[in-house]
């Protein structure tokens, strides 16, 4: 069970239900085209995570500024 992907040796691989579980990665487009791949795999992340809560940048910002004074 593979769905399609935009780029040549990227493969989805499904599940029974059709759910997206696996990536098979061809180490030789690894090799030739990182970046694109790994903009690829970026997006595949982006969209799992399109119904999570967001979090503001200056929320995150603080909250990283504050731990660091700690240290």
């Amino acid at each position: 069970m593979n769905a399609k992907s935009p780029i040549k040796g990227v493969k989805l691989i499904t599940d029974e239900t059709e759910n997206r579980r696996y990536v098979q990665i061809d180490l030789v487009t690894l090799a030739k085209e990182p970046e694109a791949v790994e903009e690829y795999l970026d997006g595949l992340v982006a969209l799992a995570r399109r119904n999570e809560p967001s979090i503001p940048h200056e929320e995150v910002a603080k909250a990283v500024y504050k731990r660091a004074k700690r240290k």
